[in-house]
């Protein structure tokens, strides 16, 4: 009989923090079998293990499997995690790659720790790879997930959620057109992740170019629902002064009072989208002196 057991002496404890280490046992003749472990040990060791080390984890049994898996687990395993130490969870790079010729598509999107580079400089640094013949557009990061779109050519758009430390990944449904302005945030309200996007679609003339927001909420059953659009004259403005934003990207703020996507205009109005509510704001950037120069 092969059971799991635990190991931590105070060494570890005081220079980890919590660091968990299993040790595989096997009982022998000489070694009685040693009793089950209570579910709820069980569970408590689990939440104290990296990630990484959970995606190995998830094979020993079924009983783990579904444990892991949960949206419960997952959520206690995350808050821990932002609790611990952050040497735990270093923050990591991510970064797209793609050939210069303009008749490949192929494009390669690598993660990897920052961490990694400071306890070890003059080792190469290992790399998380997310790679397909298609064009990747990085929308953004939360909560160690990366975001991103593509594309099969400029007519339909996917949105992609992917995980580099447990290599998970979730697929979008199909939708027509291509993204401009676009966001990826965490609505606190909802315990879901959202992707928003305003959808650029050929269409017959005169106008030749259709406009729609749109939002995913990442899920099994979801799809893309349409959502009213930026009100231009909400935001303090002439009518007429087109909001032009410096990051096509949205950048996500988010706390235990809101989650909100962010763009900051080139006439001092940063525009958020709230993931919660589904409306959009507005507020004004201080002037200062550089403002004269800028």
């Amino acid at each position: 009989m092969t059971l799991l057991i635990v190991i931590m002496n105070d060494a570890e404890r005081n220079a980890s923090r919590g660091l968990v280490l299993l040790h595989r046992h096997t009982a022998t003749a000489r070694t009685p079998p040693l009793p089950d472990l209570p579910e709820e040990l069980i569970m408590e060791i689990l939440l104290r293990l990296l990630a990484r080390t959970l995606v190995f984890l998830r094979s020993v049994c079924t009983s783990w499997r579904n444990l892991i898996s949960s949206p419960d687990f997952t959520c206690n395993h995350l808050y821990r995690s932002c609790l611990r130490d952050p040497s735990l969870t270093p923050p990591r790079i991510a970064y797209y790659t793609h050939s210069s010729d303009y008749r490949d598509l192929y494009g390669v999107i690598e993660s990897f720790s920052v961490q990694s580079i400071l306890d070890n400089p003059s080792e190469p640094a290992k790399v998380d790879y997310f790679s397909g013949q298609r064009y990747h557009r990085m929308v953004g990061s939360c909560h160690g997930l990366l975001c991103f779109f593509y594309d099969d050519g400029g007519q339909n758009t996917h949105g992609i959620l992917w995980n580099p430390c447990t290599g998970f990944t979730f697929q979008s449904p199909q939708i027509s057109g291509q993204a401009t302005l676009c966001g990826f945030g965490y609505d606190h309200l909802s315990d879901s992740y959202k992707l928003f996007g305003i959808i650029r679609k050929k269409v017959p003339l005169p106008s030749g170019l259709e406009f729609s927001s749109r939002i995913y909420t990442f899920g099994p059953t979801s799809s893309w629902r349409k959502i009213d659009d930026i009100p231009l004259g909400l935001l303090g403005v002439p009518t007429d002064d087109l909001f032009m934003p410096d990051n096509m990207e949205g950048v996500f703020f988010g706390s235990n009072r809101t989650c909100t996507i962010n763009w900051r205009s080139v006439n001092h109005v940063v525009v958020y989208f709230d993931l919660g509510k589904e409306i959009y704001g507005h507020f004004f950037l201080p002037y200062t002196d550089l403002d004269n120069y800028f």
